[in-house]
């Protein structure tokens, strides 16, 4: 390590895979198309008023779920979720990441764009 490298700070490199840089999701937008609600601290239910059900979700969906505002990509997204681990990234994070979010998409409670969307107060905030 040189002088330099030491004052270049912790940065993140992190490099998706090919399935992922090749995915037709990865420089879409993402959106809720559902309202939610906290159930407590850490769990939410979304409330799916076409179907009359409630959906309470596992950690991955809840976090694609929440962070479905229309206001960054999945790439984007990914990026996030890596600088979370602080050191090494799962070797699937990327695949779990595009899993997860074709889920949502066929369940029909995220959708996708090719630009931004401003989400309605109702559905971006969480009902009280």
């Amino acid at each position: 390590m040189g002088l330099f490298d030491f004052f270049k700070g912790d940065k993140l490199i992190y490099g998706p895979s090919l399935y992922f840089l090749n995915h037709p999701l990865k420089d879409k937008y993402f959106y809720r198309t559902i309202s939610f609600q906290y159930l407590d601290k850490y769990t939410i239910t979304a409330l799916d008023g076409k179907r009359a059900r409630m959906i309470t979700f596992d950690d991955w969906p809840q976090e694609i779920f929440l962070s479905a505002t229309g206001t960054q990509t999945v790439y984007e997204f990914l990026i996030e979720m890596a600088k979370r681990y602080r050191g090494k990234v799962p070797a699937r994070l990327d695949r779990t990441v595009i899993e997860e979010l074709e889920k949502l998409i066929d369940e029909q409670i995220v959708n996708i764009s090719d630009e931004p969307v401003a989400l309605d107060p109702k559905i971006l905030n969480p009902i009280r």
